[in-house]
């Protein structure tokens, strides 16, 4: 059944970290249709359609289908739920991994982003798809960790976040980077200016974040329709201290091999 819902709203604020261009959406804005590139099977035609994709289906109570991966060995593939959405070849890429999920211990700064909470029970093929009483880390196999920053991509992955997203499905993969209220990623973990990390939705990284291609502020976290939460417009520059997620839609987290 198709679900009511109020035109998606872009928000700009001041702070030029946080202003908005294009959340990565194919949609339809103010009535106006954006075309899918390279059309295929799986994209997603409207605004609704990549919309229905980022909601939990309420029929079925159930993730959606397209978010399920190939199941493997945890400790190889880097998941705990043992499948990967992002990096999806343990081959190509042995120490990183992109892992879809849910949590609803919000934060990116506290030891709930650091230690599991709910057993690694996470994850959108876990026993705990919604993520309740889980935290970022619970979506990671044991040996591995949430990304923390750049520096640890660029260790984990050599080609940066190249070929970190293959489908056309929108997905967002964090680290536990924050930044500056100026945008300019910084290793203090007080940090908590937008979320970073691989993918193909968010606005585009600045350069002082290399090689992370991809950022989210608290607007694309509305244009998602509630699947990511990081605050409201009051809020826009400590994303990284708020973040949960409700669905495993979108993507979830960046999760490095231990070294």
């Amino acid at each position: 059944m198709r679900r009511n819902r109020p035109p998606i709203a872009i928000f700009v604020v001041a702070a030029a970290a946080c202003r908005v261009i294009d959340p990565g959406l194919p949609a339809t804005y103010d009535g106006d249709v954006v075309e899918p590139p390279a059309a295929t099977p799986e994209a997603p035609e409207t605004a609704d359609a990549a919309l229905d994709a980022a909601q939990p289906d309420a029929a079925a109570g159930e993730p959606l289908p397209e978010e399920a991966g190939i199941p493997g060995d945890p400790l190889r593939e880097g998941c705990a739920d043992g499948t990967r959405e992002g990096f999806t070849s343990e081959t190509d890429w042995p120490d990183i991994a992109g892992c879809s999920g849910a949590w609803s211990m919000g934060g990116l700064l506290g030891p709930q982003a650091r230690d599991p909470l709910c057993m690694r029970q996470g994850g959108n093929d876990g026993q705990n798809p919604w993520g309740d009483g889980c935290g970022v880390a619970d979506l990671c196999a044991a040996g591995w960790h949430v990304c923390r920053d750049a520096a640890d991509v660029r260790h984990s992955s050599p080609s940066g976040c190249e070929s970190a997203v293959q489908s056309a499905e929108p997905r967002f993969f964090l680290t536990l980077a924050g930044a500056s209220p100026q945008g300019i990623c910084a290793p203090d973990r007080n940090a908590a200016n937008d979320l970073h990390g691989c993918g193909n939705f968010g606005q585009s990284e600045s350069a002082a974040c290399e090689p992370l291609n991809r950022r989210m502020s608290y607007a694309e976290c509305e244009a998602s329709m509630g699947v990511w939460s990081c605050g409201g417009p009051g809020e826009h520059l400590i994303e990284a201290a708020l973040v949960s997620k409700t669905t495993s839609a979108l993507g979830g987290v960046l999760c490095c091999r231990d070294r």
